[in-house]
């Protein structure tokens, strides 16, 4: 029921798209955050994460889903994040998203069309238009919006991560076998 439940809000094309990834990479700020970043009276900087997005990860790489953080801004609190998350990389302060993706794309033997991507900004643009699935959250920027496969239901912050990531498990046939166990 649960597989159904999921599938059945996404076209035939979206799934099959969802079936062929061998990886999901992902912003933060706006995606595995809401956007917002709090500053205390000391400058320690403070973001909050969904523990959803983050259980998650674990699932896909026990399925053999690489996964990892391409973002534009540097912070030990992501760095922290990664590290707990076991992610496979955590790329910080990058201009450009697109060179270090074409990178990982070679580096790991992937095709384009085997990566899911999921920003929510300009300069998540090239690399959302050069993926095999690509997604935002729904309080992504319009023209952001208007170029992806999907646009999530939850905004940034609230288990956007989560989201694709159930698709592309329901969509290989996994997420049942997570469910049994």
């Amino acid at each position: 029921m649960a597989v159904k439940e999921v599938l059945g809000k996404y076209t035939k094309e979206q799934i099959k798209k969802a079936a062929q990834i061998k990886a999901l990479f992902f912003d933060v700020d706006g995606v595995l955050t809401d956007g917002g970043i709090i500053y205390d009276n000391t400058g320690c900087e403070t973001k909050r994460f969904n523990v959803k997005d983050g259980y998650i990860i674990s699932h896909l790489k026990k399925a053999g889903i690489l996964v990892g953080i391409i973002t534009g801004r540097e912070s030990k609190i992501v760095s922290n994040r990664a590290a707990e998350l076991k992610l496979d990389f955590c790329h910080q302060g990058i201009v450009d998203k697109y060179s270090v993706f074409e990178k990982l794309v070679e580096f790991h033997k992937l095709k384009r069309k085997q990566v899911a991507y999921i920003g929510d900004d300009i300069n998540d643009l090239k690399v959302l238009q050069s993926c095999g699935l690509s997604a935002c959250p729904a309080d992504a920027i319009g023209y952001v919006k208007s170029r992806v496969d999907i646009i999530t239901d939850g905004n940034g912050g609230q288990g956007v991560v989560r989201e694709i990531s159930d698709l592309i498990l329901a969509a290989q046939g996994l997420l049942d076998k997570i469910l049994k166990n």
